[in-house]
C-alpha cells in the first residue's frame, strides 16, 4: 500500500512539474477578411467584409475602399460602411455596377480609374462576392495598363473566374480578344 501511495504521489508531482513547464502561448487574433483577399500589388480584391472586418483594415494597412455594390444591396446589410470608413480614417468610394439602373459601362471603368488615381497605399476593391471588383479591375488592367484580355482574366484567376468553366467543360484553352 505505501509503494501505491508513493507512486501516485509521484504521478501527481510529475503531473504538476509538466503543467507548470508548459509555455502558454499568447492568443493572437488575427484578421480574417485580409487573409482571403486576391493581391496584385497594391490592389486587393475580395467579397463584402463584415462589420468586424472594418476594425481590421486600418491596421491592415489599407488607405482606400472601392465598392461597386448597389445601392439595393448594401441597404440589405446591418451597418454603414461609409460610415465605418470615415471613422477609421480611410478613404472610400463607392461604385456601383449591377442590374438595369446600374450597367457595367465604360463610365464605370472611367469613375473606377479615376478613383485609383492618387493612391499609393493598399486598395480594396469588394462586391458581394469579388466578382464585379476582379472583373472592374481586369478591364482598367486591358484599358489603362496595356494587357491584354487574357493577361487581365490571367491576373484575376486566384479569385476563380478564369479560366472560364467552358475551358473545362470543352477541354480547350480558350482565347479572349477585343474586337476592333
Amino acid at each position: 500500500m505505501k509503494k501505491l501511495i508513493l507512486i501516485l504521489a509521484a504521478l501527481v508531482a510529475i503531473n504538476a512539474q509538466a503543467q507548470v513547464a508548459k509555455p502558454k502561448l499568447k492568443v493572437v487574433k488575427r484578421p480574417v477578411y485580409t487573409q482571403m483577399l486576391f493581391q496584385h500589388d497594391n490592389i486587393f480584391i475580395g467579397p463584402q467584409p463584415q462589420y468586424q472586418d472594418f476594425a481590421t483594415l486600418k491596421a491592415a494597412g489599407f488607405d482606400k475602399v472601392i465598392n461597386m455594390r448597389t445601392p439595393k444591396e448594401m441597404k440589405e446589410l446591418k451597418f454603414y460602411e461609409d460610415y465605418l470608413l470615415k471613422k477609421a480614417g480611410i478613404d472610400y468610394n463607392f461604385i456601383p455596377i449591377g442590374g438595369k439602373d446600374n450597367p457595367y459601362s465604360p463610365e464605370k471603368l472611367a469613375e473606377f480609374a479615376a478613383a485609383l488615381e492618387n493612391t499609393d497605399g493598399k486598395i480594396l476593391l469588394h462586391c458581394r462576392s469579388g466578382h464585379r471588383a476582379s472583373q472592374l479591375w481586369a478591364a482598367y488592367l486591358v484599358k489603362y495598363k496595356g494587357k491584354t484580355p487574357d493577361e487581365a482574366l490571367e491576373m484575376v484567376s486566384d479569385m476563380g473566374w478564369w479560366p472560364m468553366p467552358m475551358e473545362s467543360l470543352l477541354g480547350k484553352k480558350l482565347h479572349v480578344s477585343i474586337e476592333e
